[in-house]
């Protein structure tokens, strides 16, 4: 019996027969095995230089901590973030920057395929649910520039291995200069209204996840939490590639 009677198209049959047989090699080197053995996953080798986050991390940055509280001590000296908690898969390191580089500037878009199922194996672990995956938007000054969004790339195929939708609810209204060579405080007044929300129908009542490539200080993504419970959303959570640790 062939695939097509089965509905399945020849060429994916093909594809995943041939990616049993032989698995492609790591994304990242383009020389190691898939540590998992699944087709387009990090190798060992790689994976052993790029540290995920482990162990006690803090509910409202996602870092980890070594103290006895939810929250680290930067947390808690600073106001609540409008999300209910945060989680990173990996320590902001100079081989996880590289990474993040490639897939965000290089046009490595086929790293998104690896990072999005990580993320989806850091979700089962903490048994997340949620109505709709967002990611943080770009403008489209921007988006035209690059070619396409990181975090959109990332926050579907997240969405794709848990079996949540993905949602564009969000819009970048303001072309502001780039958060990673602005200052702490520079940061919070250039993301300022740069968000709007394209459909507050979809938004209300809604547990989110919120998705984006990297949390330094936090200011992006406070701002895009608040314009989506500002319309209606019941829960925001929100989930990043790399925390960058404080401490």
């Amino acid at each position: 019996m062939t695939a097509a009677r089965h509905g399945v198209p020849w060429f994916r049959f093909f594809s995943g027969a041939l990616e049993t047989l032989l698995p492609l090699p790591c994304p990242l080197c383009g020389k190691g095995v898939p540590f998992d053995g699944t087709p387009n996953m990090f190798c060992g080798e790689c994976m052993k230089r790029m540290p995920m986050i482990r162990g006690k991390v803090c509910r409202t940055c996602g870092a980890e901590i070594d103290g006895i509280f939810e929250s680290c001590s930067e947390c808690m000296n600073h106001p609540k973030p409008p999300w209910t908690r945060a989680y990173a898969l990996f320590r902001y390191t100079d081989e996880v920057l590289d990474c993040i580089h490639l897939f965000k500037y290089q046009g490595r878009t086929e790293l998104a395929r690896p990072l999005g199922r990580l993320a989806a194996g850091l979700a089962d672990a903490e048994s997340l649910r949620y109505d709709c995956i967002v990611p943080v938007p770009l403008h489209w000054r921007r988006f035209l520039k690059r070619g396409y969004n990181q975090s959109a790339l990332f926050a579907r195929q997240l969405g794709g291995h848990l079996g949540i939708p993905v949602r564009g609810l969000l819009r970048r209204v303001r072309h502001t200069k780039q958060q990673a060579f602005l200052t702490k405080n520079e940061r919070n007044s250039n993301i300022a209204g740069a968000f709007s929300i394209s459909d507050s129908t979809v938004a209300e009542m809604c547990s989110i996840l919120l998705v984006d490539d990297v949390m330094t200080t936090g200011a992006t993504l406070r701002e895009a939490a608040g314009v989506l419970l500002e319309n209606g959303a019941e829960r925001v959570d929100v989930l990043v590639i790399a925390r960058r640790q404080r401490n």
